[in-house]
């Protein structure tokens, strides 16, 4: 074996099963590359993946007996349990599709096609499909970062971001004691095997973004920073290490080396969006009611008016929206900026011709979050397996063409909505059916995939179509499981509506708000310093507070790594204490047992008699 040529060891390992080729990486560093080939792990998530479940199905049926598929095809055509003798009728002489002729030709052509179609990557994009297989059907495990304080003092996460260097990834979020938390999530690496661990690096003093004393009450800084409810409310710039932190018409300058206010600007409305910032993009408000390029320098509060106008208008650094609520702020890699909130269209800026309204989208629902792919969207008809008569080179051409495609997340009749949108082509598609049947919070790329939440709690990944599903997961599974969710129970800071914390309270309904990958597309590790596989984790923003990270691997793998930062000499748990635990999570599972049936009950009788299921006036 080691006197053949890589590639026919590459082609008899692609003839192994799964469970072999991994094996086989165990023995050597050259098996380890060779049964790592991307070709032969691409083919093994096509082989997986829905797109060829339906060539499977369709070569099947093709394979029949033409009378069974004659009288197959004529039953599907049926438009019901009992059709009329008019609806038999149109289908007396109708032309049926017959069986191939040649099943096997007919079977590499419709899987050619189905590889072609379901092909998540593009001509200029690097996929690791090792890694992608591992993010399909590997175990799903979520880490909860511990926030400082104790258990009898609880803090809050009321926003997350992420600060990028060089060599190492960190979260960075705002507290509800007012000050600002900094995690190491480094990836690991052969040089540092367990990574950053999620520990916490550094912590401001209280108060510190809320402009409280010290000796105020909790439940003020509380107040202060929780009062708008912003989801978008953090930006890091990564190179200057400066970070903008809104909290409500307030925005602050921080340094994040020394956690020290740099500087502070206050705005006529309340901030509820906070776009991208880099060296490159300036930082985009967005208030209630107005947008605006953020510059130190620059008065929040214009002077009113002089007599005379300048002939090309009047100046002003700020955009008045139409309707209220901004809820994201979108840069894509040209010079335009997307709005998009409560209101039904997608709002385009130009940077250049800033604040001038450069266009619209009409979307017909409010959309929650806006993301980006940088790549051209794919419209609907280009579909191989949809339509027999669009060709492989047409898909490939579009695939190479220049172009954008942003990512929207948000509710229509209240359904969840992923809604893709072409730039500039402006095409788009709307899944409105299978998305969810709730309200979807956030949405981003992950990989070969999107992957958005919705208001069940679940994270559900798609391929880049926007419908065809690969996989689903309830963060409320991993609140319920067991300690391979939690690092460390006694300091889990948020709590649920029963004053438990996430381990006391398996189940309690939370939410991820928001969804940021832990490392930027662009990063390209050293080959002294390997990274370790299934890097692609997810950071999580819940809506209790908490701050997870999700990854994947064997079951029960923390995607944290291993707890070594913990102090030798922990805090231990008497039996009594795990005794009233127990009894008090009891207590609190069988009044909410409680509570739901008797909510179950009311919503049945209201109404009752009243000719509507309309509440009782």
């Amino acid at each position: 074996m080691d006197r053949l040529p890589d590639e026919v060891i590459v082609q008899i390992i692609s003839f192994l099963d799964i469970i072999d080729i991994v094996n086989l990486q165990r023995t050597s560093s050259r098996y380890l590359a060779l049964a790592r080939d991307n070709a032969i792990w691409k083919l093994i998530c096509f082989d997986h993946s829905r797109s060829e479940a339906l060539r499977r199905r369709q070569h099947q049926l093709q394979i029949q007996d033409p009378r069974l598929a004659e009288l197959r095809n004529t039953w599907a055509a049926l438009p019901g349990p009992n059709p009329t003798a008019w609806d038999v009728s149109q289908l007396v002489g109708s032309e049926q599709p017959r069986a191939a002729v040649d099943p096997d030709a007919e079977a590499r052509v419709l899987r050619t096609r189905a590889l072609a179609n379901w092909e998540p990557g593009y001509p200029t994009e690097r996929l690791d499909h090792y890694d992608e297989f591992i993010a399909r059907h590997a175990p799903v495990n979520i880490g909860w970062l511990n926030l400082p304080g104790t258990k009898d003092d609880f803090k809050e996460a009321t926003g997350l971001a992420v600060l990028h260097d060089p060599a190492s990834t960190h979260a960075v979020s705002p507290l509800s004691d007012g000050s600002i938390s900094v995690f190491d999530l480094s990836a690991r690496t052969t040089h540092h095997p367990n990574g950053g661990g999620g520990r916490l690096l550094a912590h401001s003093a209280p108060g510190l973004l809320t402009g409280l004393p010290l000796t105020a009450a909790a439940e003020h800084h509380h107040a202060i920073m929780t009062s708008t409810g912003a989801v978008e409310s953090v930006s890091i710039n990564s190179s200057s290490r400066r970070g903008f932190f809104a909290v409500q018409q307030h925005l602050h300058e921080v340094d994040l080396t020394t956690l020290q206010l740099v500087s502070s600007k206050e705005y006529s409305f309340p901030i509820t969006a906070l776009s991208s910032v880099s060296d490159d993009m300036p930082l985009v408000v967005g208030t209630s009611n107005t947008l605006h390029l953020y510059d130190a320098r620059d008065p929040t509060y214009l002077p009113p008016p002089s007599s005379g106008e300048l002939i090309g208008g009047r100046i002003s650094s700020h955009a008045m929206l139409e309707e209220p609520g901004p809820l994201s702020i979108l840069h894509t890699s040209s010079d335009e900026i997307y709005v998009s909130g409560r209101f039904k269209s997608l709002l385009s800026y130009d940077l250049r011709s800033f604040p001038r309204l450069r266009g619209t989208i009409f979307t017909g629902a409010p959309i929650a979050c806006l993301a980006s792919l940088p790549y051209p969207f794919i419209p609907r008809s280009l579909d191989l397996l949809r339509n027999p008569g669009t060709s492989i080179a047409a898909l490939q051409s579009a695939r190479a063409a220049p172009g954008t495609t942003l990512m929207a997340a948000g509710s229509y009749k209240g359904k969840g909505s992923l809604e893709l949108y072409g730039i500039p082509s402006h095409q788009s598609y709307q899944n409105r059916q299978t998305a969810s049947s709730s309200k979807l919070f956030s949405v981003a790329s992950h990989g070969g995939r999107i992957v958005f939440s919705d208001g069940d709690g679940n994270l559900k990944w798609v391929e880049r179509d926007a419908f065809s599903s690969i996989r689903t997961f309830n963060i409320n599974d991993a609140l319920a499981g067991s300690q391979s969710t939690t690092t460390q129970p006694d300091r889990s800071t948020p709590r649920g509506i029963w004053n438990s914390t996430t381990d006391q309270a398996p189940g309690q309904g939370d939410i991820v708000q928001k969804i940021l990958p832990s490392s930027p597309p662009s990063t390209s590790p050293s080959h002294s310093d390997r990274p370790d596989t299934a890097q692609q984790n997810l950071l999580l923003y819940t809506g209790d507070g908490r701050l997870g990270v999700l990854g994947f691997g064997a079951e029960g793998r923390n995607p944290l790594g291993e707890d070594l930062w913990h102090d030798a000499v922990e805090e231990q748990v008497s039996t009594e204490q795990r005794a009233r635990e127990d009894a008090e999570r009891s207590f609190g599972e069988t009044m909410r047992r409680a509570l739901e049936r008797s909510a179950e009950e009311v919503r049945f009788v209201r109404g009752l008699g009243m000719g509507y299921g309309g509440p009782l006036r």
